[in-house]
């Protein structure tokens, strides 16, 4: 596949987007678990949605290194 310059460029930022929500969604939280007594289980948010990550990471790599043409 070719692409050209200023889709690289776009690549990029879509990247560093990715590379911030992972950051902010890599945290633990606790999620409140209402019964005769009060408890709270550990969560965290990233886990739910780690293969979606790794398949859009997985196809951002492989658009990167396509062949790029002149603009």
């Amino acid at each position: 596949m070719k692409i050209s310059n200023n889709v690289v460029d776009e690549l990029k930022n879509i990247r560093n987007a990715l590379d911030d929500m992972y950051d902010k969604l890599n945290t633990t939280l606790f999620e409140k678990k209402v019964a005769v007594k009060i408890t709270y289980k550990e969560v965290n948010p990233y886990e739910s949605i780690s293969e979606n990550f790794s398949y859009i990471a997985d196809k951002l790599k492989q658009l990167e290194s396509s062949e790029i043409v002149g603009d």
